[in-house]
């Protein structure tokens, strides 16, 4: 679990899978984005300010998803690698 400034998201996740993000600031949106690529998508946060976001279709393993939550100066960014599903 990666966290910064009342927002914890989920350290890793699996192809399929979802991405839990937790916001106690007062944004209402989560984008996220894969890793070299400039197409975003946005997400609504629930008011009991929780998100469980789909991992993108095509993030296999190693590939790294940007999750992007609040604007300007209260922007903050975590990263989150795709790891392969256990046995």
């Amino acid at each position: 679990m990666q966290q910064g400034e009342g927002i914890r998201v989920s350290g890793t996740a699996v192809p399929g899978g979802n991405i839990s993000v937790n916001v106690g600031t007062a944004d209402s949106i989560v984008e996220i984005r894969i890793q070299g690529s400039q197409a975003r998508t946005s997400h609504e946060v629930a008011g009991n300010k929780n998100a469980s976001i789909p991992v993108p279709p095509g993030a296999g393993p190693g590939t790294q998803i940007i999750v992007t939550v609040g604007k300007g100066l209260r922007r903050r960014r975590f990263v989150i690698t795709v790891t392969a599903p256990g046995p």
